[in-house]
């Protein structure tokens, strides 16, 4: 059977979908299992063992517009697929698929979309359900059977550890450091203070001598400069678009430890086996914190939420209609104490 998994957009929806990536390639193993992915992201894909097939949907180039669209719609229709489960919960999405002709289209109900699919699945998870049992259902939907343990882990090919050690050393990084994200170009009000950054940063650089390699796209990178210039101690090498996706795993892979905010850099970060401390203010940890289950290869997952509930969170909002009591109350001797645990 041939199986396209039309991708979620963001990195850390990506990370909590693969167990259901693992979940369908193995209820068919002698099938094949293709990924659509907007380009951003598939380049992450593509090093997941599980996909045979990495198709890019480039809704900013050769596929934009109306045009565009159809043209997409009729590369996947030559390329036969048997059926598609569809991750993202738009109309559009599951529009192309619909319009693309594949037989069998497996989604979540809702969006007005229920008509273009052949099996909608409704989207009824429990409040404080982790998001990798919200792509499960899709694959069990799919006839894929659930796992015994979810698995998120992400391992960094040597090739790519060695470009990560080149762009590593370009940036005159060399020696233990750790890896961080300061920025949340989607969503204001999860970002913690910048100048509270540069404190842990020139803590772990007094302490225990750690650099700091800043991860983020080329649009962060004033948030980068800004933050690197706030640190006194620490030397701070700023990767911001300097990567790509992949190479972000080889650096986080290689990291003594992960700091940063709620952000798809931070489940990256812990699937690829990093200690990682994720400062969470107004969204749900239960819900979308880096999978702290079990690995498969036995390693511990080493994860550490800093946080200090308030009343109103989680709240989602994208920026604080109030007092951002959630972040502001998080301090730097909060994720200090954090690392400190996690390096123990």
């Amino acid at each position: 059977m041939k199986t396209l998994v039309r991708a979620t957009n963001w990195v850390g929806d990506v990370v909590m979908s693969r167990p259901a990536l693992r979940a369908l390639k193995a209820a068919d193993p002698k099938g094949r299992l293709a990924v659509l992915a907007r380009p951003w992201v598939a380049g992450l894909y593509r090093l997941a063992e599980e996909v045979d097939d990495v198709l890019v949907d480039d809704s900013g180039g050769d596929h934009a517009g109306r045009a565009g669209r159809a043209r997409l719609a009729a590369e996947i229709r030559a390329l036969g697929f048997d059926r598609a489960v569809i991750l993202p919960t738009s109309f559009s999405t599951a529009l192309l698929l619909a319009r693309a002709g594949v037989p069998e289209r497996i989604g979540f109900s809702g969006e007005w979309r229920g008509p273009l699919l052949t099996r909608a699945v409704p989207l009824d998870l429990a409040p404080g359900t982790h998001q990798v049992f919200r792509h499960l259902r899709l694959a069990a939907a799919a006839g894929a059977a659930p796992p015994e343990a979810p698995d998120v882990s992400w391992d960094a090919p040597a090739a790519v550890r060695e470009a990560a050690k080149a762009r590593l050393a370009e940036a005159g990084l060399t020696g233990a450091f750790v890896a961080a994200h300061v920025a949340s170009f989607a969503h204001a009000a999860k970002r913690w203070d910048l100048a509270r950054f540069s404190e842990v940063f020139d803590g772990l650089a007094a302490r225990r001598g750690l650099h700091v390699a800043l991860l983020g796209s080329a649009g962060e990178k004033a948030v980068n400069a800004e933050a690197a210039s706030l640190a006194k101690k620490a030397r701070v090498a700023d990767l911001s678009g300097a990567t790509t996706l992949p190479e972000a795993l080889g650096v986080l892979a290689s990291a003594r430890l992960f700091v940063g905010n709620d952000s798809g850099l931070a489940h990256l970060a812990s699937a690829a086996g990093a200690p990682s401390v994720v400062v969470f203010g107004p969204t749900d940890p239960d819900a979308t914190r880096p999978w702290d289950g079990p690995r498969p290869d036995g390693r511990p997952v080493r994860l550490a939420l800093a946080r200090r509930r308030t009343p109103c969170a989680p709240c989602r909002f994208p920026v604080c209609p109030i007092d951002h009591a959630c972040m502001t109350s998080v301090t730097a001797a909060d994720v200090l104490s954090a690392a400190d645990a996690l390096l123990a």
